[in-house]
């Protein structure tokens, strides 16, 4: 009798167990959100290693892209096409550490997007970068490469990715790839970046399920 109430309780068929599976399944989503915290947490110590202000430690990035279709590497090599969806992003980064005589550094970089078209939706991300600067023609051109990873939140889930992929959630995974160049020695540069949202393979959405990628243009200056 006391088995019998047990399984009634928690069999996923019925109310008790309806809940417990509920339960179950919020843990699951909860658990990933953790994974992602943990590891932003970790990519950014070396903030509070006591390292002192410097010199062109901080940046700010305008600039707007163009939503396309199909994956990343479609929109890399020209095989998607341009969708109605438009975005405008203001960016804030600062350069917590830096390694090989400033080849090489890290940064954090805040984002707010406003998305245009058939998406009217705002974006905020908050991702982890390391870039690599030192190239050998940057006596004629200064160059970098940038690649940075994040949380995404928008402020509804989007339409145009909903349309693309039949589901979506307001909690992302983001993802940039960046290539700066400008005049050597300038503040200044002109960026090209690949904005991209993701279930990071399975991490938050379905492998495939979900996501967008914009290709953009814009400016960035340091101070």
């Amino acid at each position: 009798m006391v088995f019998n109430r047990l399984w009634w309780t928690t069999c996923p068929e019925n109310v008790g167990g309806e809940h417990l599976s509920k339960n179950i399944s919020e843990g699951d989503i909860f658990s990933k959100y953790r994974i992602v915290t943990v590891l932003l947490i970790i990519a950014v110590m070396p903030a509070f290693t006591g390292k002192t202000m410097a010199e062109d430690d901080f940046a700010v990035t305008v600039y707007g892209g163009r939503m396309t279709d199909g994956d990343f590497g479609y929109a890399l090599t020209g095989q998607a096409n341009f969708i109605d969806d438009y975005v405008v992003v203001g960016a804030l980064s600062w350069t917590f550490a830096r390694f090989f005589e400033d080849a090489l550094s890290f940064e954090l970089e805040g984002q707010v997007g406003k998305w245009f078209g058939d998406q009217q939706n705002w974006e905020f991300n908050l991702p982890v970068a390391i870039r690599w600067s030192k190239f050998p023609w940057n006596n004629y051109v200064s160059t970098s490469l940038a690649y940075g990873i994040g949380p995404s939140y928008a402020s509804k889930e989007p339409k145009a990715e909903i349309e693309e992929h039949d589901s979506t959630k307001k909690f992302l995974v983001y993802w940039f790839g960046e290539l700066a160049v400008g005049p050597p020695g300038s503040n200044w540069a002109g960026v090209f970046r690949i904005h991209h949202r993701s279930g990071a393979f399975g991490l938050i959405l379905d492998r495939g399920v979900g996501g967008s990628n914009t290709l953009a243009l814009g400016l960035k200056y340091r101070f």
